[in-house]
């Protein structure tokens, strides 16, 4: 480049016109900075360097040149997109930004050796091999910050990353004055030299625990927005504190129905309240799902909508919320609470007794929830009769209701195994924090009172899109493709080891409902309901209906949780639009295609967030235990080693093929094992195994583990003094549907 600018002839300026200017972009596909152009035209005079401002203006309006970021110009027609990046872009991987790819996902992010170290948000120019988009150059460093430990020697700052921003480190212009060598500090990347990366202190973050550590570095390394514009400030300041009398007028009075909230017991945002009636003999049952009313107060075009918009969805995380609104409409106007009127719409169905859906209405409610319980407490009174948290006066309408829907419950799992709805069982731990820190992770237990809720929220959902299609009109659907070809190939030769194959071509859901539910009768059972689940398709949002295939449905929109997701927000407009007839104010196809996008992406971004914490705190758990041996289950078989998730944990663990012992072993994928050639010896997937754990990194949510030899724990533990820690694996988790 530096040759071309040598060799640039000044371009008088009644010469320098578009065809001039555009010939410049034939020699380079990257985006060409406003200096470079400057150079490369030979402009010196103001008038030249005005004539092309001007030249540079009409292509922008022409659409022949693309702005990027104010400073950057690249030629338009080298805007394509193909297959491969499709397919990383469709699953959240990068976007594309005027022909430029923007990294969202730290999978792309991980360079190669000799690659520029790149992370979620910057602007790079890239190759994309086997599916995989690797970095060759960064055009423009992400604004968004950088967590890390200050390393203070002599006079140079560097810091040291936490989280999985990027693997290296970032020398400080200048050693801050603010912070001591050790604290967690704030800090921006501004470019790189032949050091690597060079940044600017922003601020030393004072007392942070290993809690605030992995929620910080990871929501800036994923550029999670926490912070509210002013203008939603000044708007949420302005909403009423409570439903005014006035919003009962067009609605209808459903206060004295006995809906009942059913969530987690730390829940403060409640969305849903529902309640059932029998109607007796086979008339099924009445079954109403009231949803909060988020719409009456989160309009199109306003500011809270705007942030809304930016954020899509509520990112959970151990202890802490990222909310999608504000507290103020999530956790009170909005959010259903016990003896409190709320606005909600309402969807209104007649079951039948086999568990289908008769006939639904929806329409504008005030409501009333008789009482806020939680999964427990619900379990305990089917299992037990306990009594229900309610009060005297309602705690008998409010058991009937509860006692419709366990038996309601019964007969929508049946109509879901009827049409081959998967059901997949996980092994999943909640972390428990006690004074910002991490005391156990307990295992989550999947309920009844679970599946009553899961099972009404699922047919309100496919109540919406059947409402929204019969008006002819049309939102964003939930969808799940069925899998693949090639994944397919890939899980036929995981089952060979248990004996069972899928028939050719691509099933039916029925086919592995069936898989499921004979996996589930085996021995570690769930590990192999896992091999299925990694085969699937990822969920996203989209105006074109293809179906659920998870649930074996042909049409499904998420309509119930419009305070945390805002897919459901779109879907709950569109609705109340068709009530009110005025459906030209509803979005176009194109639009709905742009917030489709942007929501898969944000769901994946969140569901990361929430991988990385949880597994960084686990690690840091487990940190305690190093040199200690631990039992555990081979989660995983390689043919570079095996993961082995930790009892008690629910976090794994790599034991490299290195340490399992002197002999050659060969992987064996159709029976999932490691197989020793000298000795026979197996190594199984499912298969207990004691293990040392030797070292930990918890930011990087890494666990290096060594298999136990005989002889006593001292000698066991002597031979971890001298190893690194290596590479791990982060929890699991199933896909929301």
């Amino acid at each position: 480049m530096s040759k071309h600018l040598d060799s640039a002839v000044a371009v008088p300026a009644n010469q320098l016109n578009a065809k001039v200017v555009l010939g410049i972009f034939e020699d380079h596909s990257e985006p060409l900075s406003w200096k470079f152009l400057v150079a490369a035209v030979g402009a010196t005079t103001p008038l030249q360097i005005k004539k092309l401002r001007q030249v540079l203006k009409g292509l922008v309006r022409t659409h022949e040149l693309s702005l990027i970021d104010g400073h950057l110009y690249k030629r338009r027609h080298a805007v394509q997109t193909s297959t491969q990046e499709k397919q990383l872009i469709t699953q959240g991987e990068v976007s594309k930004v005027d022909g430029v790819l923007k990294v969202n996902r730290l999978s792309i992010a991980q360079a190669k050796k000799g690659d520029p170290v790149a992370r979620a948000g910057d602007l790079v120019n890239y190759r994309v091999v086997a599916n995989k988009a690797h970095v060759t150059g960064v055009i423009k460093y992400s604004e968004l910050p950088v967590v890390g430990v200050l390393n203070l020697k002599g006079r140079s700052a560097v810091v040291e990353p936490l989280g999985r921003n990027f693997s290296g480190r970032m020398h400080l212009t200048e050693r801050p004055t603010q912070a001591q060598h050790g604290d967690t500090v704030r800090a921006q990347i501004i470019g790189d030299n032949d050091r690597g990366l060079v940044g600017r202190f922003i601020e030393a973050l004072p007392g942070t625990s290993v809690v605030q550590q992995a929620i910080e570095s990871t929501l800036a390394s994923l550029d999670i927005p926490t912070e509210w514009s002013e203008a939603t400030i000044k708007a949420t300041a302005r909403l009423p504190k409570s439903v005014k009398r006035a919003n009962f007028s067009q609605r209808q009075d459903l206060t004295d129905l006995p809906l009942v909230t059913i969530d987690g017991a730390t829940a403060k945002d409640f969305d849903d309240a529902v309640f059932a009636q029998a109607l007796g003999g086979r008339r099924g049952w009445r079954l109403v799902v009231a949803i909060a009313d988020v719409s009456h107060y989160v309009k199109p075009g306003s500011a809270l909508d705007d942030d809304a918009q930016t954020r899509t969805t509520s990112v959970y995380l151990p202890g802490f919320v990222v909310p999608m609104l504000p507290e103020a409409i999530s956790n009170e106007l909005c959010s259903l609470k016990a003896e409190v009127d709320r606005l909600a719409l309402v969807c209104d169905m007649h079951i039948g007794a086999n568990g289908e859906v008769r006939e639904f209405d929806f329409y504008d409610a005030v409501i009333c929830s008789h009482g806020r319980l939680t999964y427990e407490q619900v379990q305990a009174h089917l299992d037990y009769a306990s009594a229900l948290p309610v009060a005297p006066s309602k705690a008998k309408p409010v058991a009937r209701s509860v006692a419709s829907l366990a038996k309601l419950h019964a007969a929508f799992r049946s109509a879901r195994a009827r049409r081959g709805g998967l059901d997949f069982e996980t092994r999943e731990g909640v972390i428990e924090l006690t004074d910002g820190h991490v005391t156990s992770v307990n295992r989550v237990q999947r309920l009844t009172a679970h599946q009553i809720i899961e099972e009404a929220m699922i047919n309100a959902n496919v109540c919406a899109a059947r409402f929204i299609e019969g008006a002819e009109q049309c939102s964003l659907y939930r969808v799940h493709e069925a899998p693949d070809a090639m994944k397919l190939e890939e899980l036929n030769q995981d089952l060979r080891s248990v004996g069972l194959r899928l028939p050719k071509g691509v099933p039916e859901p029925k086919v592995f409902k069936d898989l499921l539910d004979d996996l589930g009768q085996r021995a570690n059972g769930w590990l192999y309901q896992q091999l299925v689940l990694r085969s699937m398709q990822q969920a996203v949002y989209t105006p074109k209906n293809q179906g659920h295939f998870g649930l074996g449905l042909e049409r499904y929109m998420h309509f119930t949780s419009p305070i945390r997701r805002y897919p459901d927000l779109l879907v709950h407009r569109a609705i109340k639009a068709i009530i009110a007839a005025k459906v030209k104010r509803l979005p176009n196809l194109e639009q709905l295609e742009h917030f489709g996008e942007r929501c898969s992406v944000n769901e994946r971004r969140a569901e990361s967030a929430g991988w990385t914490v949880e597994a960084w705190l686990k690690c840091d758990l487990l940190k305690q235990r190093i040199g200690e041996n631990l039992n555990g289950t081979i989660a995983g078989v390689t043919e570079f080693g095996l993961f082995v998730e930790i009892d008690d944990y629910f976090v794994q663990g790599l034991l490299h093929i290195s340490d399992l012992g002197a002999d050659y072993f060969r992987f064996e994928r159709s029976q999932q094992c490691l197989i020793g050639d000298r000795n026979g010896q197996r190594f199984t997937l499912g298969d207990p195994i004691q293990v040392l754990v030797a070292g930990v990194e918890p930011a990087q949510g890494k666990i290096d583990l060594r298999r136990v030899r005989q002889g006593s724990g001292k000698e066991n533990a002597s031979k971890i003094k001298n190893n690194r820690p290596g590479g791990g694996k982060r929890t699991g988790r199933g896909r929301r549907r």
